[in-house]
């Protein structure tokens, strides 16, 4: 047996005990030095795979890949998306018809548009799945601020969850176009929830002007960005985004942040939260914290801790 069938095959004996894939097709399963396989993530969307390489690999290497994916899980597509540093992803189609693009997914039965097209993201971050499960669960009857939505999964979860509605917050007009498409997708009538294009830091501004309040905030922005008036970066700027959130929190609402920003860990996160009291006059309590998936191990060498941080603040 090759070395790939052989790390390919442990990886998803694991993925088949650990995912309910009677209601999930969606999932990663193959995380890097996690998986025992470097550089390389391999996601599985219903029959087709998707695989990204974050260093040069050799042809001959990738083709044992794909020979095992072939033998062991029959996909109908595969595409490679080589993610070098410094460089613009490429996209190439490996086997099948044509690079998939406007396909459905689905997570704990939920539907999902996706597209291997864009450059980085599929339209789904898996890694997600258990956090919006979570969102799931504490939405229903509430009002939910979504900021930075991208697609709007979490919302489209706490629509299903029974929240009273969204308002969903993105400066990408595709995202937001996105967005109602997967609110479509779960028969969920958009025209009950609100679509912004827009800057979230202009609409929090404004939101509090207007005298605003939500009973559930979830701030999920990237780890960095610009807009016409400011530089946005994760670690140095969080707080005050948490302080913006609650200055619009109704009471007993709930505060959700999250970042998959690998080089502020826990530690560092914990360490810089009370500088949250520079930006609000109101208290908090920190009420859970998680991670990814179990579909998203890593080794505790190449990777000392999980670099993905969901935490809820009431």
């Amino acid at each position: 047996m090759s070395s790939y069938k052989s790390i390919i095959q442990k990886a998803w004996a694991l993925r088949k005990k650990y995912v309910n894939l009677a209601g999930t097709n969606a999932y990663r399963l193959i995380n890097s030095y996690g998986d025992g396989l470097p550089a390389v993530t391999i996601d599985v969307y219903d029959k087709n795979i998707l695989i990204q390489y974050f260093k040069s690999y050799e042809q001959q290497r990738k083709e044992g890949i794909y020979h095992a994916l072939h033998e062991l899980l029959t996909p109908e597509t595969i595409t490679e998306k080589i993610r070098l540093k410094g460089e613009d992803v490429k996209t190439d189609l490996i086997c099948g018809q044509k690079i998939p693009e406007n396909f459905v997914a689905l997570e704990n039965d939920i539907s999902f548009a996706i597209s291997f097209l864009e450059g980085g993201g599929t339209g789904l971050f898996l890694d997600q799945r258990d956090n919006r499960k979570k969102v799931q669960l504490l939405a229903k009857d509430r009002e939910v601020l979504n900021c930075f939505c991208y697609t709007s999964s979490f919302s489209v979860y706490a629509s299903l969850g029974g929240a009273a509605r969204t308002i969903n917050v993105d400066l990408s007009k595709k995202a937001i176009e996105w967005s109602k498409r997967n609110f479509f997708l779960n028969h969920l009538d958009a025209n009950n929830h609100e679509f912004i294009v827009g800057d979230v830091w202009d609409w929090t501004k404004l939101f509090q002007k207007k005298g605003r309040t939500f009973d559930m905030i979830i701030l999920d922005p990237p780890s960095f960005s610009t807009s016409k008036t400011a530089v946005f970066a994760v670690e140095k700027d969080f707080p005050q985004l948490l302080g913006r959130g609650l200055n619009l929190l109704r009471e007993d609402g709930i505060l959700i942040f999250s970042t998959n920003l690998a080089k502020m860990n826990f530690s560092k996160l914990f360490q810089l939260l009370p500088k949250i009291k520079n930006f609000t006059s109101k208290p908090y309590k920190l009420m859970g914290v998680s991670s990814q998936g179990l579909d998203f191990p890593i080794d505790g060498i190449h990777l000392e801790e999980p670099y993905l941080k969901f935490i809820m603040l009431s």
